[in-house]
């Protein structure tokens, strides 16, 4: 498996053809000259085992940063593996703070559940009367709503797999005072946690284009 177009990439690997251009953007991958007859780019083996690296990193939880730092590494055959091991340990610590918070929301979760009825009238809802009055769960006080932020919701096109999806919410995420999005490249939606005085809905939407896809303001709500 030689001399393969973008599209043969992407398939051996899986991904979009959008996710290999949106790597050769973020350096990732070294797009291949144009041939000077006409015709189409030319990609190597070793383009599919970088990219098959990058995706393999990316399930494991590391940034594009990162990755590009674990590639960078990869290709400097003095690097130490103690480098790579202590990667690797940060980003383990990283995922246990992780599910540390994770933990503490099922735990309150749990709390409102067991404190709730489960029927009569709404003003008997233990769980709204909870996050309204910013009741003590699991040790801890639920944290008042910061100043700006809201819920912001974009239509994006351009996007045909998880992989899509992914690229699209790294960049949301990156941006600044984004608490958290979910996208979805099935519905082409994007919702995203952000607070809107450090980096305003249109920019969201900017960002997005930035990256190579359509992307429109559909709401923005509390």
């Amino acid at each position: 498996m030689s001399d393969m177009t973008i599209g043969k990439v992407a398939g051996a690997v899986g991904v979009g053809v959008e996710t290999i251009r949106f790597y050769e953007r973020r350096g990732l991958i070294a797009q291949p000259p144009r041939p000077a007859v006409g015709g189409y780019r030319v990609y190597s083996d070793e383009t599919v085992r970088r990219v098959q690296f990058i995706r393999r990193a990316q399930e494991l939880g590391f940034s594009l940063r990162e990755i590009a730092e674990l590639l960078s590494l990869r290709a400097d055959h003095d690097t130490d593996a103690g480098e790579v091991q202590q990667r690797a340990t940060a980003k383990l610590q990283d995922v246990d703070r992780k599910i540390e918070r994770l933990q503490r929301i099922r735990r309150g979760l749990l709390t409102l559940l067991d404190r709730c009825p489960g029927e009569g009238p709404l003003r008997c809802c233990s769980i709204l009367d909870a996050l309204e009055h910013d009741r003590v769960l699991h040790g801890e006080t639920t944290r008042r709503k910061e100043n700006g932020m809201q819920t912001v919701k974009l239509t994006v096109g351009g996007m045909h797999c998880d992989g899509c999806a992914e690229i699209v919410r790294h960049v949301l995420e990156q941006q600044p005072g984004v608490k958290g999005c979910t996208v979805s490249h099935e519905s082409g939606e994007a919702r995203v946690a952000v607070d809107t005085a450090q980096t305003p809905a249109e920019r969201l939407a900017e960002a997005v284009q930035g990256a190579g896809y359509s992307a429109s303001l559909v709401t923005a709500a509390d």
